[in-house]
Parts: structure tokens; C-alpha cells; sequence
């Protein structure tokens, strides 16, 4: 589900040039707040999937687990709330400028990104995402699968500088790779009890 939703967030997200008219149509779009809005599910879902793993076996490489999931509520918290003002804030500055039918409003949609402060948040989140997934990767001892799947959360900063296309293909990237660990997962939880079913 994770996988989807991060998947979807790139390929519905309008993409325009972002100083003019074009811009502020896609910033008051739909499509611009349910793409954001996706993106924060796809970052829950993947918290919600480490804290689901720390339950179902708490004493495999606990440590790990634990680490990994209280990473990944950190990186969900301060992700959220830069992607909270990239969707309503820039969606609302969007719908003045259209109003408006003029461009100059839009600077202040870098003035938003560009905050330190947002900023620094949004790389602490990405951060505390990417160690969250790696300690997870370790804890499953589960193959390659999952470690691609934690180098394609690191690469996430850099994707944001690719083109559409370029973007669109690392959110196929991270659903395969997504769709890959879960069933890593599923099948490490169901491995014992098909030994007890037999034994």
C-alpha cells in the first residue's frame, strides 16, 4: 500500500513551470493536493508497516526493529509537515494568483519552501526515513530486496532535481521494491508456522 501510494504521488502530481500562470494552475489543481496527500499515506504506511513487523515479532533482533520503527515516527512527523504547507499552503497561493490572473504571487511559494528552518526539518526528515529503512533492511535479514528498497528511500533528495519522467520511474522503482519487501515479509512470518503445521 505504501508502494502505491508513493508511486502515485509523482505520476498524478501536475508538473508546470512553477513562475507563471501554468504554476499556479497546478498549485490550486486537485491533483496537486491529492498527490502531497499520498505521499504523506505512503510515508504513515511505511511507519505503520515497521511498528506492525516490532509486533508481530518482537524478540527477532528487537533492538533493530524498535530503532527502526522510532526513526521512522520521527521522519513521518517532520516529512509531514513540510509536505502539510507544500500542499495546502502552495494550493491556497495557487487559487490567489489564478484569482488574481497574475504570476507575481508565486514567490512566495519559494519563500515558503526555502525557509531554513522547513528546511532543515525536511532534510532531518529524509534522514531519519533513510535510517529507519536500513535498520529495518538489517533487522529482516531478508536478501537484496529490501536493501534496495531502503537505498531507493535514500535517493529520494536527488530524484526531486530529475525530470517527470525521471521521477515517475524511482516512484515505479520504490512500488516494486516495496511490493518485494512485503512479500519478503509475509513469507518470513508464515515460514514458522508451516513448520509447526508439519512438525
Amino acid at each position: 500500500m505504501a508502494g502505491f501510494a508513493l508511486a502515485a504521488y509523482p505520476l498524478l502530481r501536475p508538473y508546470s513551470d512553477e513562475e507563471t500562470l501554468a504554476g499556479a494552475q497546478a498549485y490550486a489543481s486537485t491533483a496537486w493536493v491529492v498527490s502531497h496527500l499520498l505521499a504523506i499515506l505512503g510515508f504513515l504506511l511505511i511507519a505503520a508497516a515497521m511498528l506492525f513487523d516490532v509486533a508481530a515479532r518482537p524478540t527477532e533482533r528487537g533492538g533493530l526493529r524498535v530503532a527502526s520503527t522510532l526513526s521512522g515516527t520521527v521522519a513521518v512527523t517532520l516529512l509531514s509537515l513540510y509536505y502539510g504547507f507544500e500542499c495546502f499552503a502552495l494550493h491556497e497561493i495557487g487559487r490567489v494568483a489564478l484569482a488574481a490572473n497574475s504570476a507575481e504571487g508565486l514567490a512566495l511559494a519559494d519563500q515558503i519552501r526555502d525557509n531554513p528552518l522547513a528546511l532543515t526539518l525536511f532534510g532531518l526528515g529524509w534522514l531519519a526515513l533513510g535510517v529507519a529503512v536500513t535498520l529495518w533492511a538489517m533487522a529482516l535479514r531478508a536478501g537484496w530486496v529490501p536493501a534496495v528498497f531502503a537505498a531507493l528511500v535514500w535517493l529520494y533528495l536527488p530524484v526531486f532535481f530529475l525530470p517527470p519522467a525521471g521521477r515517475i520511474g524511482h516512484g515505479v522503482l520504490v512500488l516494486l521494491a516495496a511490493a518485494g519487501t512485503a512479500w519478503v515479509i509475509n513469507s518470513a512470518a508464515g515460514a514458522p508456522s508451516d513448520r509447526t503445521a508439519t512438525g
